[in-house]
């Protein structure tokens, strides 16, 4: 299935105190990476900072025929 786009892979990130996100992201089936990350706009400190960046490759999204 081409996605009209050309992508690879679908991206999403969230903050991880998101839990009600972190869960529609894994119930679309994306996988957290193992690397998380600290958003730049938000100062050290801030408890919304840590994030986590979930990922869909291009076949896990053809296999389920989306």
């Amino acid at each position: 299935m081409d996605d009209g786009m050309g992508l690879d892979e679908m991206v999403s990130f969230t903050t991880l105190a998101n839990a009600r996100w972190r869960a529609v992201m894994e119930r679309l089936g994306m996988r957290e990476d193992a690397v998380g990350f600290a958003h730049p706009a938000l100062p050290p400190g801030h408890p919304l900072r840590p994030h986590c960046l979930y990922r869909l490759p291009r076949k896990a999204w053809q296999a389920a025929g989306a």
